[in-house]
């Protein structure tokens, strides 16, 4: 069983890391290159601050250690490469969880059935999140990094009960709760920035962001529900042949 569940999780994920870094590089990271010019025309048009003479040389230690702290790839080959990383890593760990699901539900998986886990998985961890804290672009302006984050995984966490509840719940009241466990976190509400905070892109360009980001996270989770059915139901008839199989002598 632990083999199955490995194997789902590493194969599926890694093939839907693939899909997700091709529709990132392709759609996603030209709009996040574009916000960065925005950003550093923002950055250089910020007057610097008048710093003493006295502290000058200590202001200049200084700005030098966080340049060294913020660290980024190379535009190119290098920050693709990081990308197609983190994406692999990201859809693994979201492959394994899926694997996990197709286990404790214990019957046989469909690819179509794997498209409707894996559609859940987008409206848990990508769509219900996202309409309290869409996806950003560089320098955009954001509530206070640790209460996002916070809300965001209280969020996924109730969305993935209240699915469960209304989709294996075997009375009204387990799917009424469900669809509470929906609700809940939007009648809370999402940690926004002050009013009247602006990043310096284009509220346009934000807009197309959400909107693709949205579209890659959904490739991503099709190609990881399909995939993961796909290896998961192949695995199982193996391991049945296995079984049924007379032993030779």
């Amino acid at each position: 069983m632990l083999q199955r569940l490995l194997l789902t999780g590493l194969l599926s994920g890694a093939v839907a890391g693939v899909v997700l870094t091709l529709v990132h590089l392709t759609m996603v990271q030209p709009l996040i290159a574009e916000a960065e010019v925005f950003e550093q025309r923002a950055s250089a048009a910020t007057p610097a601050p008048k710093v003493d003479p006295q502290h000058s040389h200590a202001a200049h230690e200084h700005s030098a250690a966080i340049a060294q702290e913020t660290w980024s790839p190379v535009d190119g080959l290098e920050r693709s490469l990081f990308t197609l990383a983190a994406n692999l890593l990201t859809a693994i760990a979201f492959g394994l969880v899926l694997a996990a699901g197709f286990t404790l539900y214990g019957s046989g998986i469909s690819i179509a059935q794997g498209l409707l886990w894996g559609g859940a998985g987008f409206l848990s961890f990508s769509f219900l999140p996202g309409l309290g804290l869409p996806a950003e672009l560089p320098a955009s302006a954001a509530g206070d990094l640790l209460t996002r984050q916070a809300w965001w995984l209280g969020t996924a966490v109730a969305s993935c009960a209240g699915l469960a509840c209304i989709a294996f719940g075997k009375s009204i009241i387990w799917r009424v709760g469900g669809v509470l466990l929906l609700v809940i976190p939007h009648a809370i509400g999402a940690p926004h920035p002050e009013a009247g905070a602006v990043g310096p892109s284009p509220p346009e360009l934000a807009a197309h962001f959400v909107m693709v980001s949205l579209f890659a996270s959904a490739v991503m989770w099709g190609s990881l529900g399909a995939a993961a059915a796909y290896v998961y139901r192949r695995i199982s008839e193996s391991q049945e042949t296995g079984l049924t199989e007379p032993h030779r002598t």
